[in-house]
Formats: structure tokens, C-alpha cells, sequence
């Protein structure tokens, strides 16, 4: 059972920087990029709603709670990790 949370955690987390790409691939106007990125969010949608789902159908509601965090943990990551990253890199 602790399995599952993590993994709803983490691919919650995988799914929102996916996202934040889609954006920043799009708005760059970056094709190959954005097509490839399309894959990765398709799979990682699919797994999160997999597992979270079936908890669901179990009446397992504290996946909610997991659900919703993981996701504002990867928004936060996925939005603070990118500056993060550039000013690491710039000289």
C-alpha cells in the first residue's frame, strides 16, 4: 500500500515538471521537443491515474490528499528547479 502512495507522490511530481516543459517547449516553439515530451506526460498521466484510480475504487481516500500534494510539490519543482538550474549555469 505505502508503495503506491510514493509512487502516486512521485509520478505526480514527473507529471507537473512534464507539464511546465510543455509549456516552455511550446512557447520556444520547440517541435521535436515538445512531441517527445508529449510521450512522457501521456505515460506518467496514465500511470498516476492508474493507481490512483484503483485506490479510489477501494475507498481508499487518502490517496487524495497524496494526489494533490504531489502535485503541488512538482509545480513548486518543477517552476523553482528550472531558476535554480540557469543560475547555477550561468557564468
Amino acid at each position: 500500500m505505502i508503495i503506491e502512495y510514493i509512487l502516486i507522490f512521485v509520478f505526480q511530481i514527473v507529471f507537473n515538471f512534464f507539464k511546465t516543459l510543455e509549456i516552455k517547449y511550446t512557447y520556444e516553439d520547440k517541435l521535436k521537443e515538445l512531441l517527445i515530451n508529449s510521450i512522457w506526460i501521456n505515460l506518467t498521466s496514465l500511470c498516476v491515474a492508474y493507481y490512483s484510480l484503483e485506490n479510489l475504487f477501494k475507498h481508499n481516500y487518502f490517496v487524495i490528499p497524496v494526489y494533490i500534494v504531489g502535485s503541488i510539490i512538482g509545480k513548486w519543482l518543477s517552476m523553482r528547479g528550472f531558476d535554480m538550474l540557469i543560475k547555477k549555469r550561468e557564468p
